[in-house]
């Protein structure tokens, strides 16, 4: 019973998120796009809601894998950067290719958000939930698939070759979670410069960045400290 209700339960914010994000990318307007971006798959499905159905345990940081990291957590980062990054930036700078550099600037701060909602959800929740279900290998790969599937709602990333690459990293960020020993900051910096690669090599399939977006990640990533103090002092209060 157990198993049957995670599934259903990540079937139900997959197709939140899907949903979503794709209302978000279908009505353009800075207002619209907060809303279902921002607000609706970033704070409400991809945080606040989890940090909910997490009420009972006793620390929530821990079930998350937020923790300090150590000089095994550290190896992983560098590796699993070196190689998802260097993956993508070598091919192009033997054949004498050019990266776009300016680009970056005004991705920063929106991929910071996104990243973080998605290493917070995949892995921290989901990831953490199958394995108790199903096993650790069962969960890399549920996480995985899930991190690739809900890019449907990117009309950038729709086709089968991305959602399979897509896949593909997803398993990626979910091994180096789990080899880290659950390590939510690990994840999160694995994900986030390959991001930044990835907006990069392939901005024309993004969402376009702007001062508007930048200015609403500031205000989200704000409101996300916002509720992680009060969680903490809570949390500690209690005991």
């Amino acid at each position: 019973m157990n198993k049957l209700k995670t599934i259903f339960i990540a079937a139900l914010f997959e197709t939140a998120l899907v949903l979503c994000v794709g209302c978000a990318n279908l009505l353009l307007k800075p207002i619209y796009y907060f809303f279902f971006y921002n607000v609706m798959y970033g704070i409400l499905f991809s945080f606040l809601i989890p940090l909910f159905l997490l009420r009972k345990e006793e620390n929530v940081f821990n079930f998350l894998g937020i923790k300090a990291l150590g000089k095994k957590q550290f190896l992983i980062l560098i590796v699993f950067v070196a190689f998802s990054v260097g993956g993508q930036l070598i091919p192009i700078m033997i054949k004498g290719g050019t990266i776009p550099w300016n680009l970056l600037p005004i991705g920063v701060v929106p991929l910071i958000m996104t990243t973080f909602f998605e290493e917070f959800l995949f892995r921290g929740f989901f990831q953490n939930k199958f394995e108790t279900e199903f096993g650790s290998i069962s969960a890399i790969i549920l996480s995985g698939l899930m991190f690739s599937l809900y890019h449907i709602g990117y009309p950038g990333f729709r086709t089968f070759e991305d959602i399979l690459l897509l896949f593909a990293v997803g398993i990626g960020f979910a091994t180096a979670y789990k080899l880290s020993g659950n390590n939510l900051i690990v994840a999160y910096f694995v994900n986030l410069p390959n991001a930044f690669v990835t907006y990069m090599l392939k901005f024309d399939q993004f969402p376009k960045m702007t001062l508007s977006s930048t200015i609403a990640g500031i205000a989200t990533l704000c409101i996300i400290i916002v509720v992680f103090i009060v969680h903490f002092r809570t949390n500690r209060n209690k005991r």
